[in-house]
């Protein structure tokens, strides 16, 4: 008898991703709202919005250091 297991990557990789952004933001002073229960797809971004870039940077360092 074969099992099969549904796996929905798409939510699992968003809800990854905004974990590790909402870890960068802390270190500006920022936060991001995440809801992934019961079906929601919720990810906000709270706090200053020039320090956008600066967030990005460093996520982009983080997956960047997975890379070398």
């Amino acid at each position: 008898m074969k099992t099969s297991i549904d796996i929905y990557s798409e939510d699992t990789n968003a809800e990854v991703v905004a974990r590790i952004v909402k870890a960068a933001s802390r270190k500006y002073a920022c936060n991001m709202k995440i809801d992934f229960q019961e079906g929601n797809r919720v990810m906000e971004f709270v706090g200053d919005e020039t320090m956008k870039p600066f967030i990005a940077e460093e996520v982009q360092r983080i997956f960047k250091m997975n890379d070398e």
